[in-house]
């Protein structure tokens, strides 16, 4: 991973087919407000010092859809889209570094983690406020699904 903040201006059919497909404008050409790059982001995701404030197992009867609601309502909580509802993305998968991060405006407005499932196979997202202070991540950890929510160095 190369840590780039975002390729915006190469960001390929696949990845626009996964964003509209699963409920989430694109805002082309907006790069984060802070040096926080992706490579920053997995890091302090997948550090050992990560808690998630909400976690299910992946058996339980619903978990998708309750990590969705977790998600959602976290996410709120920490204020993470902007007034406009905009927040920075990355996506899971292995064009991750070439992509970076993604300006997003989620237009269904809930269970954002079962959408993304659908489309690209992982419920794994980092999501970003717009003002670079707060991230919000669904992680698969295990056999459980987790949230966690940071402050961005």
């Amino acid at each position: 991973m190369d840590g780039g903040d975002t390729a915006m201006g190469s960001v390929s059919g696949k990845v626009r087919s996964v964003l509209a497909s699963s409920g989430l404008q694109l805002f082309e050409g907006q790069i984060p407000p802070v040096e926080f790059t992706a490579l920053d982001a997995l890091e302090m995701v997948e550090s050992a010092y990560s808690e998630p404030v909400f976690s299910v197992k992946k058996d339980a009867p619903g978990a998708v859809e309750q990590l969705g609601r977790e998600w959602h309502s976290e996410a709120e909580r920490a204020q993470l889209p902007a007034t406009d509802g905009k927040f920075y993305v990355l996506l899971a998968g292995d064009d991750i570094d070439d992509i970076g991060w993604l300006c997003v405006k989620d237009l269904v407005g809930e269970n954002l983690p079962g959408r993304l499932l659908s489309q690209n196979g992982s419920i794994e997202f980092i999501a970003m406020s717009e003002n670079g202070r707060r991230i919000c991540a669904a992680v698969d950890e295990g056999d459980e699904y987790w949230v966690l929510v940071e402050e961005v160095p």
